[in-house]
């Protein structure tokens, strides 16, 4: 008997091929045939059932070198990750309109004082004058009595008058060397705070820290 397999195996490769679509034909001298269509009227004809062919299993993926040195070496963080120090305060000098000194300000517009006229030099008294002739000069307490002038400029020296000190921005120069003022007190007073003043000039030690990094 002669079994004709390339139909067959023609078929299994086909995509799609469905069981019934494949016939088995067997013709009178035995021959064996296999066809997607039915088989002739001398042929006996019998249905085969194929199995699908089972899909191929995804391929792995391809991993490439760089890829894998980025893994193993992941970069590093950026600079954007570093925490950014503090900006620096605004500070301002003011300069006192009695006597001339300066001092910083955290804002610019300190307050109006009222001084007496005399701390302004109204009405004059140099050093002599005060203390020379006719003054208390500098014998020992309770010596001399002290003088009191009733004259209507020293009642005049004893009216109090509005100030207001004058400031100007601080450089950066300026600013910093504040702060690392600050700073250098803060921390030689936490050295010595006990516990629950340690828990106020702490912070107050990190913001200035903070602020000198941007120094």
């Amino acid at each position: 008997m002669r079994i004709c397999l390339f139909p067959i195996l023609l078929l299994a490769a086909v995509p799609g091929a469905n069981a019934t679509d494949v016939y088995k034909c067997t013709d009178t001298q035995g021959n064996v045939a296999f066809q997607d269509q039915p088989c002739p009227a001398n042929a006996t004809q019998t249905q085969v059932w194929l199995p699908d062919t089972p899909p191929a299993p995804p391929q792995p993926a391809v991993t490439t070198s760089a890829q894998t040195a980025s893994d193993a070496n992941p970069p590093p963080p950026t600079a954007s990750a570093v925490e950014p120090p503090a900006p620096l305060p605004p500070l301002w000098i003011c300069r006192k309109a009695e006597d001339g000194s300066t001092y910083f300000s955290r804002n610019g517009s300190p307050p109006v004082r009222y001084v007496p006229l005399g701390m302004l030099g109204f009405p004059g008294h140099s050093l002599s004058q005060a203390y020379g002739p006719g003054g208390i000069g500098v014998s020992a307490p309770g010596m001399r009595q002290i003088p009191i002038d009733h004259s209507p400029g020293a009642a005049a020296a004893a009216d109090y008058t509005p100030l207001q000190d004058e400031c100007v921005r601080a450089s950066r120069e300026q600013t910093c060397g504040w702060l690392q003022e600050q700073y250098d007190d803060v921390t030689r007073k936490l050295r010595n705070a006990f516990k629950d003043q340690q828990a106020i000039r702490q912070p107050q030690a990190d913001e200035l820290e903070s602020q000198l990094n941007g120094c």
